[in-house]
C-alpha cells in the first residue's frame, strides 16, 4: 500500500511538472530582425508571429522615428516618437496612438506634460521655453494662461 502511494505521488509530480513546463513555454519566440521596406522605411527590432512585437525602432523615410515597445504590429507601451522637424513625444502609446501620460516637446522649446487620448492632448499643462505656464488642456480643450 505504501509503495503504491509513493508511485502515485511520483507520477502526479511528473505530470504536474510536464503541465507547468508546457504552460510556461512561449507560443513563438521573438526574434531580432532588420527589414527595409519598398518605401525606404526601416525596422530594427523584435518580431513575433510575423509582426513587430517587443522592443524596436522604426525609421521612416521622411526622417521621423519611433523607438520603443510594439505589440502585435503597433506602438504599444512606452516609447519615443521623434519628428524630423525636431518635435518629439515621449510617453505611453496604445494601439499605435499617443495614449496615457506623455511629454510633447516642440522644436521652439514649448512642452506639454499631461495625458493623451486618441492622439489628442487631453489634460495637462503647456510650459514655455522659460518654464512658465503658457496654458492648460482640460478634457481636450485649450485654455491660455495669458
Amino acid at each position: 500500500m505504501v509503495m503504491r502511494s509513493i508511485q502515485s505521488i511520483v507520477f502526479l509530480s511528473l505530470c504536474v511538472g510536464c503541465v507547468l513546463s508546457s504552460a510556461l513555454k512561449p507560443i513563438a519566440a521573438a526574434e531580432m530582425i532588420t527589414q527595409t521596406f519598398a518605401n525606404a522605411d526601416r525596422y530594427v527590432g523584435e518580431i513575433q508571429n510575423g509582426q513587430f512585437h517587443g522592443q524596436g525602432t522604426y525609421f521612416f523615410s521622411n526622417g521621423n522615428e519611433y523607438e520603443g515597445a510594439f505589440h502585435e504590429g503597433k506602438y504599444h507601451g512606452q516609447g519615443v516618437y521623434k519628428f524630423a522637424s525636431g518635435e518629439r513625444y515621449e510617453g505611453e502609446f496604445r494601439d499605435g496612438k499617443f495614449q496615457g501620460h506623455g511629454v510633447y516637446r516642440w522644436a521652439g522649446g514649448l512642452r506639454f506634460e499631461g495625458t493623451w487620448q486618441n492622439n489628442r492632448k487631453w489634460t495637462g499643462t503647456v510650459f514655455s521655453q522659460w518654464g512658465t505656464v503658457a496654458g492648460t488642456y482640460t478634457e481636450g480643450k485649450w485654455e491660455s494662461a495669458l
